[in-house]
């Protein structure tokens, strides 16, 4: 199981990508938050999102950061009060070969991942691809528009209990509740 502050980091990462993206064709339109989903239907980024881009991303900076990677690093043995470090360390002094081959470090939660929840990733990202796939079914735009939705609200709750001060210009909470 992936886990949950790996899963957040990551949702709340595209959560933002696609409500910025969002935000900025409704400024640029002066238009309603409705017209603005639709007008991103058609951009580069919602091709990027629906293409999994984002899990890709994520996914890709997980294997560059395979353990077995540092596994002649000077940094085994140097004395360090860092505590992320210690771990690191002490993760690749005690694993095996295979298991460091088998184990990835998500640096912004610290947190280690093994192949198996990698591949976990990677299968949440083919059910979002499938999940925005406007191109093989058009009749899908109303689904995509409420996961587009969904997405923007989970941004605004976010950004209501960090940045309570802060502006939400699409209102979703306000609009769609």
């Amino acid at each position: 199981m992936i886990p949950e502050t790996v899963r957040e980091h990551l949702e709340e990462y595209i959560c933002q990508e696609v409500y910025v993206q969002i935000a900025v064709i409704k400024g640029k339109e002066k238009g309603t938050t409705k017209s603005a989903i639709n007008k991103y239907f058609s951009s580069n980024h919602f091709k990027d999102l629906s293409d999994g881009r984002p899990y890709d991303h994520f996914i890709d900076g997980l294997k560059d950061k395979c353990l077995v990677k540092l596994i002649n690093s000077p940094m085994r043995d140097k004395e360090t009060e860092d505590e992320v470090i210690k771990e690191l360390q002490s993760k690749l002094n005690n694993l095996s070969e295979d298991e460091l081959k088998d184990t990835y470090w998500e640096i912004e939660t610290g947190e280690y991942l093994s192949g198996k929840q990698v591949k976990e990733l990677e299968n949440e990202r083919d059910q979002m691809i499938k999940q925005l796939d406007l191109e093989n079914n058009s009749n899908k735009t109303d689904e995509v528009y409420e996961t587009i939705i969904r997405f923007c609200k989970k941004y605004e709750v976010l950004c209501t209990k960090k940045y309570p001060e802060a502006p939400l210009p699409l209102e979703i909470l306000k609009s769609f509740n």
